[in-house]
């Protein structure tokens, strides 16, 4: 721990108790009490954390919020984190200067917390960096080993008050693997109570409202009815209370108050005997709410599965077997101990140790840090390493982590925070309609005071009830999410819910030719120069080998069968070229500049060779077009500004032109950095610019654009700058997908017109005393159902009209076929 210094311990002095609270947590001071410069300390935990803010110059902490600490509760638990296994275990990420973990931290509940939380880099010098994720109440922390150990890390938190949920267990089994199931303890005993309560009112019911047992059965629904309102409820106390304290009236707030009001009314005519109150109406309240709340989990869930990494991001790797075998696999069929093989610029997928090949692991997507660092045979790899350089050979240590390659995926580097009509929309209605339906109630309940004192807790309870506005808040996520899932089923992945709005806002689309709108599958390849020996050959297959390039995968397969030979000092220049030592000669291949060759502007794509200082050859590969990529073109015309850039030379014009609609624009000879000019200058013309690349030459291009699509075949490379991935036999869909995202959106709008006038429909009868809560209550989950129903279907109707009946394709195989494979 950092060694902590008191401003002024002479001046910190013991007294009685006192009435003031306590300046750090607020608690009561009982016993004696410490002050510092008039400042009440409960214990000597909150004082000592007091005195490490000021220490640190953290103080404004206190005056985000009054009273924002927790008790700190120090002990020495924590010592088993010493064990260098039990330590491994729990970190995300290790090396000689960064380790990364993360843990979950259930006393954060307000900004002082995050602010605090999000400065101890300052207060302890070891800590490189740490991240809250509020709602999920989590802490992402990076910091140096050598500087402070993960015992210390810990320790740190709990003496502010911020004691990790974490145990011996944790190392045992993975922790966001075991499911939270408090919803299901609160759905569970508000139905026990709720059938108990009904079953109790008959008397009610039967209009027995005299004798001893009516008088016994109303205080026993009392009794049951505190569980319900006490521990069923609580979820919603605790969101309104953060929206309140925030200044924030979210939705929770008139449902919390509906609860208080239906409590304290039934309880005030239980005790004072002058009714028999609203119990079997309260219970069945937060019945039907968790219900609805149990419904809307489980369908997130669904959600969630369809969208996990086995769907929505489906990278592939080569599978070592035997000798020299390699077969294209998905990342889901690994299992611990598969020997795989990592290209240059692939993704890690596991845990695994190296066995082969000089590894330089940019761990950038983990670490923030761009420098690769060297790994030894032997030595362990971390999933989310990409490869830079050789091919390397490994060994699965762990099961593939999916959360965490799929929290690599949605890394806020490559987040695009565009506010969407959608979303802005949605959150205009989320402010003003809390407010609007407090109103409604209270205006409500101040006329039936004068009309009907006896319907004034009815009429007010319906209202905040029946106008609860789970649909409206169901509606976007619920249908964005189901055309989500109709994309991943058709070959086309998006990374988000978000990523269908921008898709509908888009107005020009720009497009890669080579990669994209050709395929290399079908492609003729053509060798001119000298003959190729064996061995040289063999030399350009092993360089080609470390790309994962359509064109390098493309002239791979072509080139025959030979001896794996090891490449020395490889190196992939991005858009340009591939060079490395086979045997201690350099071989170089690429574009002429890349390569220094002389040749012609020949059309379609050129592989220079040099060996040595020789121009050996060139590789000229005539890609053909995708099917349908002419009336893909021609239809997307109709409604969208395009452009075509390509790397190829302009002899290609003629042909390129044919395909293309009057209004496009084409441009040749462009590289990463040219594509990434011609985005900015069509978006500084107010266009919504779609990027629809390769992925991989066009990252700069994808990221720039609002809408980045990567289109490809084998889907083995990582694109974190894209926002969709989509397979290249899904490519002729893109205008229906397209199509699709708008009407999407279109019925978002609708379902909120339809809350809306369901709302206003309800709120008619509740204001007019003819709408019970009880009914109300069972409407209100009813209603996100109709939502549900009508989102999903309209979707999917859209979907069957739009859409071919298709499924994604198999990535399992290697697609081009053997016999495509011939001499040099």
């Amino acid at each position: 721990m950092p060694e902590i210094k008191f401003l002024d311990p002479s001046s910190m002095t013991a007294h009685a108790a006192t009435d003031a609270p306590c300046f750090h947590c607020g608690g009561p001071c009982g016993g004696e009490t410490l002050i510092d410069s008039e400042k009440a300390f409960c214990c000597q935990g909150c004082f000592t954390v007091y005195s490490l803010l000021q220490q640190h110059a953290l103080d404004g902490y206190y005056k985000l919020e009054s009273h924002p600490g927790q008790k700190p509760e120090r002990s020495g638990r924590w010592s088993w984190l010493d064990e260098p296994l039990a330590a491994a275990k729990l970190l995300d990420f290790e090396s000689a200067t960064q380790n990364k973990v993360h843990f979950r931290l259930p006393t954060m509940h307000c900004a002082a917390c995050i602010w605090l939380l999000e400065q101890l880099y300052k207060i302890q010098p070891g800590i490189l960096r740490s991240e809250v994720d509020f709602p999920r109440r989590e802490i992402s922390i990076s910091y140096h080993p050598a500087q402070i150990s993960l015992r210390k890390v810990v320790e740190l938190l709990e003496t502010l008050g911020y004691a990790p949920a974490l145990s011996m267990a944790d190392v045992e089994a993975p922790r966001e693997n075991r499911p939270d199931r408090t919803l299901w303890y609160e759905l569970g005993i508000a139905a026990f109570c709720f059938g108990n309560i009904m079953m109790t009112s008959f008397p009610e019911y039967l209009h027995i409202e005299e004798g001893a047992y009516a008088t016994l059965f109303r205080w026993v629904n009392l009794m049951l009815s505190l569980p319900v309102v006490l521990f069923s409820a609580r979820s919603y106390y605790r969101s309104a209370w953060q929206g309140l304290k925030h200044r924030n009236i979210n939705m929770d707030v008139p449902i919390a108050l509906g609860i208080f009001v239906l409590f304290f009314r039934s309880s005030y005519e239980v005790i004072s005997g002058t009714g028999s109150g609203y119990f079997d109406s309260l219970a069945g309240l937060l019945f039907f709410l968790l219900l609805g709340k149990a419904y809307q989990r489980k369908t997130f869930h669904l959600l969630a599965f369809d969208r996990d990494f086995k769907s929505y991001f489906p990278i592939s790797v080569t599978r070592l077997s035997g000798v020299d075998d390699e077969e294209m696999v998905p990342v889901r069929g690994l299992k611990v101990g598969d020997r795989i093989l990592v290209r240059h610029g692939e993704l890690i997928p596991a845990d695994a140790r190296l066995l082969t090949g000089k590894a330089r692991i940019d761990y950038s997507f983990v670490t923030g840090e761009s420098e690769p660092i060297p790994v030894e045979p032997g030595a362990k790899l971390f999933a989310g390493g990409r490869q830079t350089g050789e091919p390397i050979e490994m060994v699965l240590d762990k099961e593939v982590s999916q959360g965490y390659l799929t929290r690599l995926w949605n890394h806020e580097a490559f987040r695009k925070s565009k506010a969407t009509e959608v979303t802005k929309l949605s959150e205009r209605i989320g402010q003003r309609f809390t407010p609007v339906v407090l109103l409604i109630s209270l205006v409500a309940g101040i006329y039936w005071a004068f009309a009907d004192p006896g319907q004034i807790w009815n009429v007010v309870t319906a209202v905040l009830i029946v106008a609860c506005p789970c649909a409206l808040a169901l509606s976007t996520p619920f249908t964005l999410g189901h055309t989500l899932r109709i994309f991943g089923r058709r070959g086309f992945y998006l990374k988000g819910m978000a990523v269908v709005e921008r898709m509908a806002e888009a107005d020009a689309l720009i497009f890669d030719k080579t990669g994209t709108l050709t395929t290399t599958r079908e492609s003729d390849v053509r060798y001119a120069g000298r003959a190729l020996q064996a061995s040289e050959q063999d030399a350009v297959r092993a360089l080609l080998r470390a790309s994962v390039h359509p064109l390098s995968r493309r002239l791979y397969a072509w080139l025959p069968d030979g001896k794996k030979l090891k490449v020395e000092g490889f190196e992939e220049v991005e858009g340009k070229g591939l060079r490395g030592y086979v045997d201690g000669r350099e071989y170089v291949l690429g574009a002429r500049a890349f390569v220094n060759a002389e040749g012609d502007g020949a059309e379609g794509a050129v592989v220079y060779v040099r060996i040595g200082h020789e121009q050996a050859g060139r590789f000229e590969v005539m890609n053909a077009l995708r099917p349908g990529a002419s009336e893909l073109l021609k239809d997307l015309g109709q409604d969208y500004q395009l452009g075509m850039l390509t790397g190829d030379h302009a002899g290609a014009r003629a042909t390129i032109e044919a395909i293309l609609p009057p209004n496009a624009e084409l441009r040749f000879r462009q590289g990463p950095e040219d594509k990434l000019s011609f985005i900015r200058e069509w978006q500084s013309s107010g266009r919504n610019v779609a990027m629809v690349g390769d992925g991989l030459n066009d990252a700069g291009a994808l990221q720039q654009a609002e809408l980045g699509i990567a289109v490809t075949d084998d889907l083995t490379a990582f694109t974190p700058a894209s926002d969709a991935i989509l397979h290249g036999s899904a490519l002729p869909d893109l205008p229906d997908f397209l199509r699709l995202s708008k009407g999407a959106i279109r019925m978002v709008k609708a379902s909120f017109g339809i809350s809306f006038c369901y709302n206003v429909v309800g709120v008619s009868f509740a204001v007019s005393a003819n709408l019970s809560p009880l009914v109300a209550a069972i409407l209100m989950p009813l209603s996100s159902l109709s939502v549900i129903l009508f989102t999903t279907t309209g979707v999917t109707l859209m979907a069957r009209r739009l859409l071919k009946e298709k499924t994604a394709p198999s990535n399992t195989t290697d697609p081009i076929e053997p016999s495509l494979k011939q001499a040099a």
